[in-house]
């Protein structure tokens, strides 16, 4: 069985291949059944982002392992050009393990330590979930995931610090256009991305003016701002405009490098800066031509910001420790799959710590029990925990060579220890069992 992380990042392939390759949520759930269920695949995820589209599967055999690059690269590219296979990275096992937590903690993003992408990990897991494409390990990595990146969020300076691809747009922005304090800027798109954006620029003092494919969800987002206002035409407003930030999901473009020259033209061709951090792009790349125009997209944004993760040095070494703590762990668990024993003795483990622990408070309320007594407690409390483990036990020592059952009952009692090593003590409620 082999875990496999596999597709596009902003750093394996450049902006013009990874727009070709977004896959859209209402596509997402037809993908990963077609994986699952005509590929051989035993679980399929996708993440798909401004940054990446990365599948993460759970392969039976090495040989379905060997095809899952050429089958996304058929898929991503059914015309059979070379540029998104050539582009296409593969890591499997242990490093396909370590990459898709340092994924959820935000290490791998272009803006180190985002917090978005936490989300988007999560909702990917969902989406999987509701396609019924999970087995054991894959569903048990994508958790462990979003566990370690939560951990990094509450322990470490670098989730303190975390920042998002659109807080990295707004500062690039006030670089190249300058104060924005009563300056009109249009943001094009009203989900979360541009929400966010919309925040930082009416904390700056900017003057927002919102369009959206869905004007209702225009007129939503307009609403949470004081001052700003919902419209329906982007060249209509342009004589207003100073900056231009967008982010909209829309699979073509939404602003040609004509209908840039036409805001231009009403601007009085005054510099105009605009941001576009969608993927695929919201504006034509030849609007970068029309003058007075200063294009910036979400791969120019990267080169940008890469400097200011550089001064985050000490942060990013505090969270890649834990993920590395969080990786041994999962490996562990993921290779021990393969045998019911050390899950049968962890479950012991942790019923006779709870058992020990519990009996511990009650003759702490009880001190004038006698010895006769605190035995009787400790064999009535032995023969409970027996008696619950008995059934869960015998379905592990039934289905020992099915490692998703073992995998299963750990997720179910959450125990999430790779220690083997069973007390004396444990050893009468697992032979009783």
């Amino acid at each position: 069985m082999h875990i496999v992380a596999a597709g596009l990042s902003f750093r394996s392939a450049p902006l013009s291949v990874r727009e070709r390759a977004v896959v859209a949520d209402d596509e997402a759930v037809r993908l990963l059944r077609y994986l699952v269920g005509h590929c051989g695949l035993r679980g399929a995820v996708v993440l798909s982002t401004c940054n990446r589209t990365e599948f993460y599967v759970s392969c039976p055999t090495t040989a379905l392992a060997d095809e899952v690059r050429p089958r996304l690269a058929m898929y991503l590219d059914p015309a059979g050009g070379d540029d998104i296979a050539e582009h296409l990275f593969e890591l499997r096992d242990a490093e396909a393990i370590r990459h898709m937590l340092r994924v959820a903690a935000g290490l791998e993003s272009m803006v180190i330590g985002e917090s978005q992408v936490l989300g988007q990990f999560r909702d990917a897991h969902q989406v999987a979930r509701r396609a019924g494409t999970l087995d054991a390990r894959l569903d048990y990595v994508m958790r462990r995931a979003v566990s370690a990146g939560k951990r990094v969020r509450a322990e470490t300076a670098l989730g303190r610090r975390a920042g998002t691809l659109a807080d990295a747009a707004v500062e690039v922005a006030r670089e190249l256009a300058g104060d924005l304090r009563g300056r009109g800027v249009l943001v094009l798109g009203a989900g979360t991305m541009s929400a966010l954006a919309a925040r930082r620029l009416h904390e700056a003092g900017a003057r927002l003016m919102i369009a959206s494919r869905g004007h209702d969800s225009a007129v939503a987002l307009a609403a949470a701002f004081d001052d700003a206002t919902a419209v329906s035409d982007p060249v209509s407003v342009a004589a207003e405009v100073d900056l231009l930030l967008s982010c909209t999901d829309s699979a073509t473009t939404v602003l040609s490098a004509a209908e840039v020259a036409a805001m231009q033209e009403q601007r009085g061709g005054r510099p105009f800066t605009i941001v576009d951090i969608a993927v695929p792009r919201d504006v034509e790349a030849a609007a970068a031509g029309v003058k007075g125009v200063t294009l910036v997209d979400v791969d120019a944004l990267g080169d940008r910001v890469a400097d200011v993760s550089g001064q985050r040095r000490a942060a990013v070494a505090e969270a890649t420790a834990v993920i590395e703590a969080e990786v041994a762990h999962a490996i562990a668990v993921v290779n021990e799959r393969d045998t019911a024993v050390p899950t049968i003795a962890a479950l012991v483990r942790q019923a006779e710590a709870i058992r020990r622990r519990e009996v511990e408070r009650t003759l702490a309320r009880m001190p004038g029990a006698d010895s006769a007594t605190i035995e009787r407690i400790q064999q009535l409390t032995r023969s409970i925990v027996s008696r619950i483990l008995h059934a869960p036990i015998s379905h592990l020592r039934e289905f020992a060579d099915d490692p998703g059952v073992a995998l299963t009952l750990r997720d179910a009692f959450d125990v999430d220890t790779t220690d083997d090593a069973v007390t004396e003590d444990t050893g009468g409620a697992a032979a009783a069992s």
